[in-house]
């Protein structure tokens, strides 16, 4: 009997404990890895990746898996308290393996995880956004061709579920096939904003890259690499990357701004080491002991 995975929409239920006070009795469904959205503190779903379809068990979590340092007002939770839950995993629906997909499941699945993290990006949770932007393009990254590599030794049934996804992949539109695009460079655009909001410049550069890969015209994306290299405070390559906004759009007021802004760093970066040159003098000169 399998565990659930990240994807899988659990249906659980506990009793928490803290010392020897019940702090909290709930029942809840979710999706496995967006926890937080519902309150599941990680260290819970840590536990139930590893769980059977109906099982309880008692799972001890540490301060750091539960609600840290700062605790929970609401739940009478403590700063610094380690918990002990009674959980039961009452049921669970199986996420579904990316090879396991059709190519119209990977577009339902990009478009709602787009949702989601849009959401999580409103409210300010940007490391949860990110991993739904991220599993976009995870998700609808071409397939390499090793795939028949690893299926060469599955049975007769298998090998025609196969053919039938490879028949669906010869078969798939235009339009199909844009849409996947399209959401693969939302997908990579957003990971860079989100990278931004948690000041990863390299990491926000990178995911620019990806974006201006599929799409080189990507203002989002030109002007994202431009801060990119800002927080990493590389101003001269700040200043080419707004340049090359410019050359798409020569009216985006933002980057000319950015450009003065850059330019303003790097002299006030050069100025003192101007100043700070050393000079000839005909002077003594002083000896280091």
């Amino acid at each position: 009997m399998s565990s659930p995975r990240d994807g899988s929409t659990v249906s659980v239920s506990w009793t928490m404990k803290h010392l020897d006070r019940d702090l909290e009795t709930r029942t809840v469904k979710f999706i496995l890895g967006d926890g937080n959205a519902e309150g599941v503190v990680p260290g819970i779903e840590l536990a139930l990746k590893k769980m059977k379809k109906a099982e309880t068990a008692t799972v001890n979590v540490t301060s750091p898996y539960a609600y840290g340092h700062v605790g929970d007002a609401g739940l009478a939770v403590p700063g610094g308290a380690d918990l002990v839950y009674l959980l039961t995993l009452e049921d669970f629906q199986q996420a579904k393996y990316k090879y396991e997909m059709s190519d119209t499941e990977k577009v339902e699945f990009a478009e709602k995880a787009k949702e989601m993290g849009t959401g999580y990006f409103r409210d300010g949770k940007y490391e949860l956004a990110l991993r739904k932007y991220e599993s976009i393009t995870e998700y609808l990254e071409p397939e390499g061709d090793d795939m028949d590599d690893d299926m060469s030794d599955s049975d007769d049934e298998d090998k025609d579920k196969e053919s039938e996804k490879t028949e669906e992949k010869k078969t798939k539109s235009p339009e199909q096939e844009e849409k996947m695009k399209q959401l693969r460079i939302a997908g990579y655009s957003n990971q860079a904003l989100c990278h931004l909001k948690l000041q990863d410049g390299m990491n926000a550069l990178k995911a620019c890259e990806s974006t201006l890969s599929l799409d080189p015209k990507n203002i989002k994306a030109l002007f994202r690499r431009g801060q990119a290299a800002e927080i990493s405070e590389d101003w001269e390559d700040a200043i080419e990357y707004f340049k090359e906004v410019l050359e798409v759009d020569s009216k985006n007021t933002l980057a000319g701004n950015r450009i003065k802004f850059c330019r303003n760093k790097l002299n006030s970066y050069k100025a003192p080491r101007r100043r700070g040159t050393p000079t000839c003098s005909s002077g003594p000169t002083s000896r280091i002991p």
